[in-house]
């Protein structure tokens, strides 16, 4: 136990320091704990001398992150883009493995076992790292985002077959074309387990926990699940990770997923920077610094290979050549389920000592510049395809292009705010066009008969087709921060007058939009912060009129945080006692209602509550000081105005009648 303590201390000792100045350089973490390894391993300070004593709690944290990404990632999410999944998946996997084998076979030769073992390790990319940097970049809901996360679910989902083939081809004399299938449909009764469960038992176990009103009870649950379908994969001879995987995934049918990632999101975190640290122990520098042109051209290669492949199989399933590139850059290094393959065939005697230290130093060097490529992609993208022509408009589309407009909204983006947005310019007769580069959405715009293009909105030819010139106004609802920038620079050269409205995701993002040419930006997390207080308000029964004031007041107080500008405080202050010191209020008359039927003075009402009858709404039609002899009929809207508490009364003596109350005095 001692030993375990100094070894953490040792591990944040170093890897703080070094993550702070990451941090402040805006390097990725990830690459400051890899490096933290390197230099606390056996292999380079040899603080820790055996990296056997950090494994245990390393596994703990990719086990954890793995339970997390399968709750990211729900069954019925999986089934819904199976094909797309599958298609990219199968092609990059496939392309990778072709090319390693043929370059090793005509290169450096050996048997085919080995080649094809070391092929199957080089064709998976690190979930851990990939999903951590998506996920810290916001980007899970974009188009590369989601491509690239697809395409690693399909290899974590092949690990399955692949560690069941290593010790297969260890002793490929033995094996037969049966042992291969059995292998495959040990798989598939593993995936046909995670439905059952998942539709039938999971959810059940869950919910009779969480009617016991104990968050203590839940989680013990979940870790109960987490650590049960890890132990029974690895007696199935899968990795625990695998297990904790396949218990995410179980979890996520559950309405309970979303408290769960938030109860073990804390604990993923520190045990995966152990997980990250000790993947640059693994870095052997004597043995990389003794091969350093073998290793490097090595590296070199397998990169180039991996973002190529990673490349064709994105064209393949329809994306953009620019997002294509971003997803190839993205897988463009080997996985951690690799060095399990590599641990496998090292003790089935696939792979020599030698072989298997050369592999591992090249993986943890395609770790090490991963992030540092992942964070330069799409900039890189934007400069490398920005010439490029984009994808034309579906064939089945006969929208007529956006040339032919005039005073048109250009819409880029049809998720939620997009298709809304659409919808309401369609039914109102104003001119649109949109530009998507997924593909569900544009199948799912053109059933709707909305005017669509495909194409990359960062391209000029793209702004070009949809009439930039002619906009009135193009709205970004995209959550791609970089190519929405990129698009809103080039769309303020191409037309000065157009008016720019951008919604981004976080209030940080507003000032850079801003110098880029945007008129206006709504950053998704005020605006819901601004709904939240709203709803609250309306269920106090708050007037209308009070609640959008308070929004226009908070609008005003936010956004001129963010152009820099400043509001008097007592005049705020002001403002608010002037607001919340008087209302106007509706209230619309019933049956049932004591002041139906009756010739109403609004002196009287006056006089018993205080607060003024000021107009009655009459068939759409308004009677502003109704006279005395006024008879209150059902449906009438009489609008009464007061401080609150006279209003309070006036609407307890338009439902009820007058009581001892509000006979007395009116309030003050």
């Amino acid at each position: 136990m001692p030993q375990i303590i100094q070894d953490l201390t040792l591990l944040l000792l170093v890897s703080l320091p070094i993550n702070v100045f990451f941090h402040r350089i805006r390097l990725p973490s990830i690459m400051g704990f890899l490096i933290a390894g390197i230099l606390i391993g056996p292999h380079c300070l040899g603080w820790i001398g055996d990296p056997s004593s950090v494994e245990n709690l390393a596994e703990i944290g990719i086990i954890l992150l793995l339970f997390i990404i399968g709750l990211e990632f729900s069954i019925s999410h999986l089934f819904k883009n199976m094909a797309s999944i599958i298609s990219a998946g199968v092609l990059q996997m496939g392309l990778t493995i072709a090319a390693w084998y043929f370059l090793h076979k005509n290169f450096f030769g050996g048997p085919d076992p080995v080649i094809l073992a070391l092929a199957m390790m080089v064709a998976l990319s690190s979930t851990a790292i990939v999903f951590k940097m998506v996920t810290d970049r916001a980007e899970l809901d974009t188009l590369h985002g989601r491509t690239t996360i697809g395409i690693l679910l399909f290899q974590d989902l092949c690990v399955v077959p692949l560690m069941l083939m290593i010790p297969l081809l260890a002793h490929s004399g033995q094996t037969s074309g049966t042992d291969f299938a059995l292998a495959f449909a040990k798989a598939l009764a593993a995936v046909a387990g995670i439905f059952f469960l998942s539709r039938l038992l999971v959810p059940r176990f869950l919910s009779a926990v969480a009617r016991m009103g104990s968050k203590e009870h839940l989680t013990l649950l979940v870790i109960l699940i987490i650590l049960g379908s890890g132990w029974v994969s690895h007696q199935l001879g899968l990795s625990l990770a695998m297990g904790a995987f396949i218990a995410g995934l179980i979890i996520s049918e559950s309405e309970y997923s979303h408290q769960i990632i938030l109860d073990i999101l804390p604990l993923r975190d520190y045990f995966s920077s152990i997980f990250f640290i000790s993947i640059g122990m693994l870095l052997n520098i004597g043995n990389f610094l003794d091969h350093f042109s073998l290793i490097l051209g090595i590296t070199l290669i397998l990169v180039v290979m991996k973002v190529v492949s990673g490349f064709l199989a994105s064209v393949a399933v329809g994306n953009s050549a620019r997002i294509s590139f971003i997803v190839g850059v993205r897988l463009a290094q080997v996985g951690e389920f690799s060095l399990i393959l590599a641990g496998l065939a090292l003790t089935q005697g696939l792979l020599s000592s030698d072989h298997h230290q050369t592999f591992l130093t090249v993986a943890v060097l395609t770790m090490l510049i991963a992030p540092l490529l992942i964070q330069v992609s799409s900039p890189a993208s934007h400069v490398l395809f920005s010439r490029w022509t984009p994808g034309e408009a579906p064939e089945e589309s006969t929208q007529p292009a956006g040339q032919t407009l005039k005073g048109h909204v250009i819409i880029a983006g049809y998720d939620v705010v997009g298709r809304n947005l659409a919808r309401v310019l369609k039914e109102t007769h104003v001119p649109f066009m949109v530009v998507e580069m997924d593909g569900e959405l544009i199948k799912h715009a053109l059933t709707e008969d909305v005017p669509i293009l495909y194409g990359d909105v960062s391209h000029r030819a793209t702004l070009d087709r949809v009439g930039i010139a002619q906009a009135k106004i193009i709205v970004y609802s995209i959550p791609d921060h970089q190519a929405t920038e990129q698009s809103v620079r080039l769309a303020r050269q191409l037309n000065p007058e157009v008016f720019i409205m951008v919604r981004t995701r976080f209030s940080s993002q507003v000032d850079e939009l801003k110098k880029a040419g945007a008129d206006q930006v709504i950053p998704e997390e005020f605006e819901t912060s601004i709904e939240i207080f709203s709803r609250v308000l309306r269920e106090f029964r708050m007037p209308n009129n009070i609640i959008e004031q308070q929004v226009e007041l908070v609008r005003l107080e936010g956004y001129g945080m963010f152009r820099g500008l400043s509001l008097n405080v007592e005049s705020l202050r002001n403002f608010s006692t002037y607001l919340t010191a008087s209302l106007s209020q509706s209230y619309q008359v019933t049956d049932e209602c004591w002041s139906h039927g009756r010739q109403f003075d609004h002196r009287e009402l006056t006089r018993q509550t205080g607060a003024t009858l000021i107009a009655v709404v009459r068939d759409n039609h308004a009677q502003p000081n109704p006279p005395a002899d006024f008879c209150i009929r059902t449906g009438d809207v009489l609008i009464v105005f007061g401080r609150h508490a006279q209003v309070d009364k006036a609407m307890r003596l338009l439902r009820s009648g007058p009581d001892n109350d509000t006979a007395s005095s009116p309030a003050s």
